[in-house]
């Protein structure tokens, strides 16, 4: 299981929402690059770097939503929007660069956007709830989108593999981190 960061260093300190979600969206970026790490451990093969990053696209989606599920019942709309916002910005971000690199100079930014609108809706009709998490139906979703960018050997797996071990640990890793670092003032 991947470390992640629980608490702020200077707990006393005031937060902004852009802070706040900023360290969110670390925490879901190295999520997402250990489940990677992880199907490539378990032989589950990947063939490019432009895959991967495909892999984790689809992991970030997830959990962003998951994200915007556990601040749905903690903030008001305004201050759930501005976070959301803030951490979408920060993956989109990321996830450009990591495009860059591997595939060369693009605007990538909008299509992640479009793909976590198109996720979001999707895993809206799903069930979640704040003590049980992400529902079977909505890790299986996940589990579907990840098998669709992987390779052809062993993929009939992966969303077993997804739905049985992955989601859930990503699923309770961002939950301590989010319930340590994202505080609401009423």
């Amino acid at each position: 299981m991947v470390r992640v960061k629980k608490r702020w260093n200077q707990q006393s300190a005031p937060r902004t929402l852009a802070q706040m979600a900023n360290a969110i969206g670390a925490t879901i970026w190295k999520l997402a690059a250990n489940v990677v790490l992880n199907l490539e451990n378990e032989n589950f093969e990947t063939e490019t770097q432009g895959q991967r990053v495909d892999i984790m696209e689809e992991v970030v989606c997830y959990l962003v939503h998951i994200s915007d599920r556990y601040v749905y019942s903690r903030a008001d709309q305004d201050r759930r929007a501005e976070f959301i916002s803030a951490l979408v910005t920060d993956m989109a971000r990321m996830l450009e660069d990591s495009r860059v690199d591997v595939q060369g100079a693009g605007e990538y930014r909008a299509a992640f956007i479009d793909k976590l609108n198109r996720r979001s809706a999707e895993y809206s009709c799903c069930g979640y709830s704040d003590d049980a998490g992400a529902g079977f139906a909505l890790r299986c979703r996940l589990g579907d989108h990840v098998q669709a960018t992987m390779g052809a050997r062993d993929n009939r797996w992966i969303p077993d593999y997804i739905v049985g071990r992955e989601a859930p640990e990503i699923e309770s890793a961002l939950r301590r981190s989010l319930s340590g670092l994202v505080v609401f003032d009423s």
